[in-house]
């Protein structure tokens, strides 16, 4: 009997689960406006995530209104679900997105939604944690409740584009790790933090504190377990 009860109830946790995956597959998010703009009732919900350090980020999008509406992925990014001190690196989307609906494939920077639609959209999606490991296609995502603020969103686009010139454009696989790279130099440059956030920092750079503080050594120590790097003056390393 307790053989026939543990079965039954380990069968309900499967059932269970399942249900629970196929609700949150289900679900959409309300899309995040532009930092000073109004939402315009945009919602969507990820299909799956088809990478690692970067990669793809199905998506699809609804408008629920009874009015055409835009959409633009500049400044969306996308949070690990769970604990944020354990989670892996969240993925930020960078260039043009590849409409999927219809089997078109064109690449666009905005799309008109029209009443009741729903499209099927692919995202470019960088890592934008130099401190966390990095996701996989079976790392559980939500969108952010806000964008990244504008200002970064434009200086990492800018110099995306300048990096990727030479390599096809910023959608060309082969220029992959060098906007990958201008994500990272962009992001950790002045560091803001973001929907998802965790204790960790990644480690600042030496060059950068020495320049911003005159008369002051780097001093490199732990801050939450993770190395990081800090200043003082130069009387405070004197040895006796």
């Amino acid at each position: 009997m307790n053989r026939i009860s543990f079965v039954l109830f380990t069968a309900g946790l499967v059932l269970v689960s399942s249900l629970s995956s196929a609700i949150a597959a289900d679900r959409f998010d309300r899309v995040p406006a532009v930092k000073g703009h109004k939402a315009n009732g945009l919602v969507i919900r990820i299909v799956q995530y088809a990478g690692s350090t970067n990669g793809a980020i199905t998506v699809d999008v609804k408008n629920p209104s009874a009015e055409p509406q835009e959409f633009a992925a500049k400044g969306l990014y996308f949070v690990p679900q769970g604990n944020a001190n354990e989670a892996p690196q969240r993925l930020g989307a960078v260039g043009p997105f590849q409409v999927l609906s219809g089997g078109g494939g064109q690449r666009a920077d905005h799309l008109t939604i029209a009443p009741g639609a729903t499209e099927r959209l692919a995202l470019d999606v960088y890592c934008i944690d130099s401190h966390r490991a990095s996701p996989g296609p079976s790392t559980p995502f939500r969108v952010a409740k806000d964008r990244v603020p504008p200002a970064l969103t434009r200086a990492i686009d800018n110099d995306a584009v300048a990096a990727a010139r030479s390599y096809g454009g910023v959608s060309a696989p082969a220029a992959k790790a060098k906007v990958q790279s201008e994500v990272g130099k962009n992001r950790d440059a002045d560091w803001i933090e973001l929907d998802g956030e965790g204790s960790r920092r990644p480690a600042r750079s030496a060059s950068r504190l020495l320049s911003s503080s005159p008369g002051h050594l780097p001093v490199v120590g732990e801050v939450d377990g993770v190395a990081d790097v800090g200043v003082a003056p130069f009387a405070a390393l004197e040895t006796e």
